[in-house]
């Protein structure tokens, strides 16, 4: 058994397996294994953690892991063996070369792994970049790219780079969410009776939320603030203050509000303004 061995690791081993025919056959199953294993192991530790950015994370672990794995096999067999020698003594000319070729790829990626690490926002979280210029949902975070679902459902991909130097918003971190609901009532309506409606509609919605602690409740501090913002030309405008517990439910909780605060404003006389105009004709003296 050892001489059919012997004689199959002498297959090659002159011109080209460094080892043998046999032994390098058994180090690349030994490498693969090796890379299987870690790279599983590092999986559950990700899972066990709960990651959010565990896609871009696994991603970069195969990445890193395959490469290795790959040049432990090649450096087995002689013609890459000094192939590979050749390509570390000039890494360095290499590494300068690359980075100028793919600066900017390279600075997307080094900000993924920044965002990955300091974790400014989680795929799921509802942000606001640059001052709500691009608003949705944090879909993917890849190696080159931050994806963004839309209210529309369209999706917006913005550079890591971008995204790591903008002035981002995460609604998300905030346990509740603040909403404005902006409406004019006329002149002649009653101030006083329209807010009070406007409140007792807000209170009644499921997606209303209550977010005063305790010594506000016993100082009976609104939890729904009502101003007079503006004195228009044809009425007066209000902004009502409404939390609830998230965008998506604070955007449902207005639209639902529009319609009952119409309805109430029709039941008991709070009139909606709109623009009079009043022509005078001058009659001409002949």
């Amino acid at each position: 058994m050892s001489s059919m061995i012997d004689s199959i690791n002498a297959f090659g081993r002159e011109d080209f397996f460094t080892y043998g025919l046999f032994n390098s056959i058994l180090m690349i199953l030994l490498f693969l294994g090796i890379a299987y294993i870690l790279r599983r192991m590092i999986q559950r530790y990700v899972k066990r953690k709960q990651f959010s950015n565990e896609a871009f994370i696994m991603r970069m672990v195969r990445i890193v892991i395959y490469t290795l794995a790959s040049y432990a096999c090649l450096s087995l067999f002689k013609p890459f063996d000094s192939i590979l020698g050749k390509l570390w003594g000039s890494a360095g000319i290499l590494a300068v070369v690359f980075g100028l070729a793919a600066q900017e790829s390279l600075g997307n990626m080094v900000n993924g792994i920044l965002i990955s690490t300091f974790k400014p926002f989680h795929i799921g979280d509802l942000v606001k970049v640059d001052n709500g210029e691009y608003e949705g949902y944090v879909v993917d975070i890849s190696l080159r790219h931050t994806v963004i679902q839309t209210y529309e459902n369209t999706r917006i991909i913005i550079p890591n780079s971008v995204m790591n130097k903008a002035v981002l918003e995460n609604i998300s971190l905030s346990s509740s969410n603040a909403n404005f609901l902006f409406l004019q009532i006329s002149y002649e309506s009653d101030l006083d009776k329209a807010m009070q409606i406007i409140r007792e509609e807000a209170e009644k919605h499921p997606h209303y939320m209550d977010i005063r602690n305790a010594e506000e409740i016993a100082a009976d501090m609104p939890n729904i603030v009502i101003r007079v913002i503006d004195f228009m030309d044809s009425g007066i405008q209000l902004r009502a203050t409404i939390p609830s517990r998230s965008k998506a439910e604070g955007f449902a909780m207005l639209s639902d509000l529009r319609i009952s605060i119409k309805k109430r404003f029709d039941a008991e006389g709070i009139e909606f303004p709109y623009p009079h105009r009043t022509i005078v004709y001058k009659k001409e003296e002949i």
